[in-house]
């Protein structure tokens, strides 16, 4: 049983090696997805920054309300004492969301640039027609 296994994973290696393997798909193979697939790409990542930044949001307002007062607050700047976990996680998960918004202005930058050029090309065909 073991063997068969090697074996298998030695002739994918070797596949993979020559260029031969079905993985093979290049940049050009991506870009064209994504060309086909833009307008889900855009209303995925749409989602996804909606989701993050209801996150952030809740991470944040727990943090205002966990946040160290009066002597454990002195105690964290001196390095005693930690902080709660949701301080510390509330700007990581707020980068977070700005990375997501960001990601889905250009997506829906680029599908609906998308969508222009495809109209006026479709505009094109049935005034040559």
């Amino acid at each position: 049983m073991k063997q068969r296994f090697k074996d298998k994973a030695e002739s994918v290696n070797e596949r993979l090696a020559n260029g031969t393997g079905k993985i093979k798909i290049g940049v050009k193979g991506v870009a064209e997805a994504i060309d086909r697939h833009h307008e889900q790409i855009s209303d995925h990542a749409d989602s996804l920054a909606k989701a993050t930044k209801v996150a952030a949001g809740v991470a944040i307002a727990g943090a205002a309300i966990a946040a160290p007062t009066g002597l454990t607050a002195v105690g964290v700047a001196i390095g005693i004492v930690s902080a709660p976990m949701i301080v510390t996680a509330a700007p990581i998960l707020a980068s977070a969301a700005g990375v997501a918004v960001t990601f889905s202005a250009g997506a829906s930058l680029y599908s609906k640039m998308r969508r222009k050029q495809l109209k006026a090309k479709a505009e094109l065909g049935r005034n040559d027609a």
